[in-house]
């Protein structure tokens, strides 16, 4: 059992220098990075690191790329100071060029790692996820990472690449694991921190959205057997017409060709009239217009548990208000589940702090329980950031930050907001994607056997048969 310093396939244990070694394991997607410092050799930019210790349950702690080394001691035996990102810098190699049409977002991922991240596994990607409901998702020259960040927000799910380059996508719902131990009086842990912060503290969000189609309406009126245009209470959309009872072809203004349909409805300004070979209604007739309306997506959810706390705390009525403006969303569902998310993360207090333990077995998305009534916490909280360290004496040290809120915290895992969130029509955009390759062309000599006469010999024979026969 050993602790190994993995370069470019050589074990530099023997070459690492005590007390330097710092791994910092941050939540989700956002890039791990690890330094240390290294004695003789210089280490090459942009070879493999893998850092393990034999002796524990899971035994790698890092393992990515070398992104920079800086010499710090110019004396003999040469110090570099190493700093290292995990794969996501070897993960963004090439750039993504596709167009996803009504693909699931898991089945995005799945595709861009075959085609574009050779040597990282799909194993880690979960099934299930919601479709991509726009017109079409362009990814116009992306780096693999930034598409599954882009998708990560258009759905709520979120994304990591582990230490044996298996990128895991799933449902931040999945997140919440137990830590290692919970945070009890006596426990095994010090350096204990805690913040409490009201800073943007809101229980009531009025949401505003873009705009949606309402359901089918139907506006009925009398023909009085003279007009042939009808100005209409608002702009229709989806259309269907019905005169005296029979149902009729309608189109829309400057669309479709006016000898195709019975009656055009305008939808810039409004009105629905008779093309030009459809007979004036008869007077008394009832004409039945049904169709949709374009109207404004706004809702107001409330946290009522928080608002009571606050009253019983402060008086009055214990209401913050805070409002969202976002026109991505284009269903009530969508901006209430926008405005619930909100909620789960403002409605209360913020609470942060760190510890720092020898426990092993740490990592972000975790939930810690930290119950130290003394200090007027008794609450689930999540896993942040966890910083590792090696002391001289060779122990592995976890510095944890977590945060969250005071209450609700597991329902902060699991919201963030419907794939509706961000449904919204796309301009056409046409992608080129060129191939470039080696084309061998052949060039060889040919002998032709044909035999010619010069020009200049037949004309001096047909010269002297001239003269003869003269």
């Amino acid at each position: 059992m050993a602790k190994i310093l993995n370069i470019a396939g050589n074990n530099r244990w023997a070459d690492y220098r005590r007390g330097s070694l710092s791994i910092s394991q941050i939540l989700t997607y956002q890039v791990d990075s690890c330094s240390f410092a290294l004695k003789g050799e210089k280490p090459v930019q942009g070879s493999e690191v893998i850092i393990e210790d034999t002796a524990q349950a899971e035994p790698r702690f890092f393992a990515g790329i070398i992104d920079r080394v800086e010499l710090i001691n110019s004396k003999a035996p040469l110090v570099w100071k190493v700093d290292c990102q995990d794969y996501t810098l070897q993960m963004n190699k090439k750039l993504v060029v596709e167009t996803y049409l009504g693909w699931s977002a898991d089945a995005i991922v799945r595709d861009i790692l075959n085609k574009y991240c050779p040597g990282f596994s799909a194993a880690g990607v979960a099934s299930g996820a919601p479709l991509v409901e726009s017109t079409g998702t362009d990814f116009n020259y992306i780096m693999p990472s930034e598409c599954l960040k882009w998708l990560c927000g258009y759905i709520g799910w979120q994304w990591y690449v582990d230490h044996y380059k298996v990128v895991h996508f799933f449902d931040p719902g999945e997140m919440g694991t137990p830590a290692p131990m919970s945070l009890q009086p006596g426990g095994r842990f010090s350096n204990f921190k805690v913040s409490i912060d009201h800073l943007g503290l809101r229980n009531r969000v009025y949401v505003l959205g873009g705009s949606m189609l309402s359901d089918l309406q139907t506006i009925e009126w009398k023909a009085d057997g003279a007009a042939r245009i009808w100005v209409l209470p608002w702009t229709p959309r989806e259309c269907s017409l019905q005169v005296g009872g029979v149902v009729t072809s309608i189109g829309v203004e400057g669309v479709d060709e006016e000898d195709t349909k019975d009656y055009l409805v305008n939808t810039g300004d409004g009105y629905l009239r008779c093309s030009a070979g459809t007979n004036t209604p008869a007077s008394g007739m009832t004409m039945a217009l049904s169709a949709r309306q374009s109207i404004d997506v706004i809702t107001v959810v409330d946290d009522l548990a928080s608002q009571a706390s606050l009253a019983a705390l402060e008086g009055g009525d214990g209401v913050y208000e805070h409002q969202i403006k976002d026109d991505t969303l284009v269903t009530i569902e969508a901006a209430e589940s926008a405005g619930n998310a909100d909620l789960r993360e403002w409605a209360n207090p913020k609470t942060s702090g760190s510890f720092t333990t020898a426990v092993p077995g740490w990592s972000p998305g975790q939930l810690v329980a930290i119950e130290l009534p003394e200090r007027g916490i008794n609450s689930d909280f999540l896993v942040q950031k966890v910083v590792i360290s090696l002391s001289e004496a060779g122990v592995w040290l976890f510095t944890v930050e977590y945060g969250g809120r005071l209450l609700g915290i597991a329902d902060f895992l699991k919201a963030l907001v419907s794939a509706q969130q961000k449904r919204k029509m796309n301009d056409t955009k046409l992608i080129h994607k060129f191939v470039y390759g080696t084309e061998a062309i052949a060039i060889q000599d040919m002998l032709l056997t044909t035999v010619r006469h010069r020009p200049w010999l037949v004309e001096a024979c047909r010269s002297s048969a001239l003269t003869m026969g003269g």
